[in-house]
């Protein structure tokens, strides 16, 4: 995003097998799911969940270092992991970014094809339950068809006027 001062987006933690074109420590940190799990038991997650059958985390570690680096840190959890964040860290700002439609997540799912058939199905069916979180969070933005740049401006907007409000995290 890079209409933020100093804003970074945080590399989640998953345990699925990388798409075609992402690399490890930049989109997402891929574990083996063994190796996952091994970093749940030792405490090293500060919120972990099961997403579309894979597990998807935000580590403690490298949050609390990239809270110390940067003033805006973007973290983009599942709703489930949301709700950990939120109730650990209830000053955290939450934004639902959502697709206007479930037809219209349903064709960008198909025109970015990086699904197999079963993971596509899974997501259609997880998305309605995803979207009924919308209002748990503190901003919904809606992702309109072709209007990238508008929805960014909307997030940015949001962000600078939140961040003027001293917010404190204890991890």
């Amino acid at each position: 995003m890079k209409t933020l001062d100093d804003a970074v987006v945080y590399v989640t933690a998953t345990s699925r097998k990388p798409r075609k074109g992402e690399k490890h420590g930049v989109h997402y940190y891929f574990y083996e799911p063994e190796k996952f799990r091994a970093e749940i038991e030792q405490g090293n997650f500060l919120e972990w969940s099961m997403v579309h059958g894979d597990f998807k985390g935000v580590r403690k570690d490298a949050l609390a270092d990239t809270l110390r680096d940067h003033t805006i840190v973007i973290v983009k959890p599942e709703p489930q992991g949301m709700r950990k964040i939120k109730a650990m860290l209830p000053e955290a700002l939450t934004i639902f970014m959502m697709p206007p439609s479930l037809d219209a997540l349903q064709k960008r799912l198909q025109q970015r094809g990086t699904e197999s058939p079963e993971e596509f199905d899974l997501r259609m069916r997880n998305a309605p339950i995803e979207m009924a979180a919308a209002p748990e969070y503190d901003y919904v933005v809606v992702n309109e068809d072709g209007k990238i740049d508008e929805t960014v401006k909307e997030i940015a907007d949001i962000v600078r006027k939140e961040a003027k409000r001293p917010r404190h995290y204890d991890l």
